[in-house]
């Protein structure tokens, strides 16, 4: 096969979906506005530069490159991964079969701030051959929302390579005067982190063994570090910035407790890979979060709430029995269900029907 994906290069999850294909023998370009910053051998990529700054300014030219290297390459396939930005391109190539795929904003958050972002969207997903929905719960708001046939709209959460992500066994033998909370998801509106850290706050004043490290890259980033000053918690959090993916496995492992306040959601790579490695999760109950932690697996919080993160660290930082059972039921789970090769064997078996399909159709 011939692959074309036009996604975001810097995401850790497009270029492990494009080295899969590459590795299987087949031909993958990648379409991106911005530099994947790494060689994958195999994947031919291919930067939109633009001298606009503004979005829908560099969208038309954009389209026009997009459209010359379609015609370069022959594609067999368009796959877009996330529906704003690169998705919106579909409709206008004229070509078959697409496929693209909603990540969670695109179709929770988006739309519902702009009626044009609204139009597009459908008009996206109404004219792709097969969406996928990296949730139950977006697969749903797809089908409801959109009016789009459930045949069309599959299930496919992100995958996780539970062999790179495992389980600490020294986890509850190491010391006991300190318990390492751990929170990966960045510095951006969505993950709400002024409730992470007065949750995290409250909760210290009762157990002075909490520690909590928040890792990662966004613009709420210096709110959050005022934030954490002004409640006297320099000496428990640590901030730590974003690193390569090679050295994610192991701030799971040097963790006890991993903790998300997000306020919209699809299925969280982060929330899957602590799982995979162990880890009891608290997380809100919003979006897809509900389908992977459960009572067995960890806690689930309202958002917004500083009082419900605190008990919920508290409950786990005081029966390590407890942290210590959720966190082998949730990698039993992701093992279950989240296993990366076994999902993108389906996708491959679904790209191959779909391209047999539509060359039986054509001319």
């Amino acid at each position: 096969m011939i692959i074309l994906l036009i996604a975001d290069g810097r995401s850790t999850h497009n270029q492990r979906w494009a080295e899969y294909f590459a590795d299987t023998g087949h031909t993958v370009h990648l379409i991106t506005y911005d530099p994947m910053n790494r060689i994958l051998p195999g994947v031919t990529e291919h930067v939109l530069s633009s001298r606009w700054n503004n979005l829908y300014l560099a969208f038309i030219p954009r389209h026009l490159q997009i459209k010359k290297i379609i015609r370069a390459i022959r594609p067999d396939i368009i796959h877009a991964q996330f529906i704003a930005k690169f998705g919106f391109h579909l409709p206008g190539l004229h070509f078959r079969p697409t496929v693209v795929s909603a990540w969670g904003d695109d179709i929770l958050i988006l739309p519902q701030k702009s009626g044009l972002i609204r139009y597009f969207t459908k008009k996206v997903l109404s004219s792709s051959n097969l969406i996928y929905a990296v949730s139950k719960d977006i697969r749903k708001h797809i089908i409801e929302d959109y009016n789009i046939p459930e045949s069309k709209v599959r299930y496919l959460p992100f995958g996780i390579d539970t062999n790179l992500f495992v389980q600490n066994k020294e986890r509850n033998n190491r010391d006991k005067d300190r318990i390492e909370i751990f929170s990966n998801r960045g510095f951006f509106p969505v993950y709400d982190n002024a409730t992470l850290v007065r949750g995290f706050g409250l909760a210290c004043k009762e157990d002075p063994r909490l520690h909590l490290t928040i890792k990662g890259e966004g613009p709420d980033e210096p709110s959050i570090r005022s934030l954490v000053t002004s409640l006297g918690l320099n000496d428990r959090i640590t901030f730590r910035k974003k690193t390569g993916y090679c050295d994610v496995p192991h701030d799971y492992r040097e963790a006890d407790i991993f903790l998300t306040t997000s306020i919209s959601d699809g299925t969280p790579v982060s929330v899957l890979e602590a799982m995979a490695s162990g880890l009891p999760c608290i997380a809100t109950s919003v979006g897809g979060i509900p389908e992977w932690v459960n009572n067995n697996t960890g806690l689930l919080i309202k958002p917004g709430s500083p009082e419900e993160v605190a008990s919920a660290l508290l409950k786990l930082a005081r029966d390590p029995e407890l942290r210590k059972q959720m966190g082998i039921a949730a990698r039993d789970v992701v093992i279950n269900n989240g296993q990366w090769k076994t999902l993108m064997e389906r996708a491959e078996k679904d790209y191959q029907e779909l391209i047999k399909t539509y060359r039986q159709d054509s001319p």
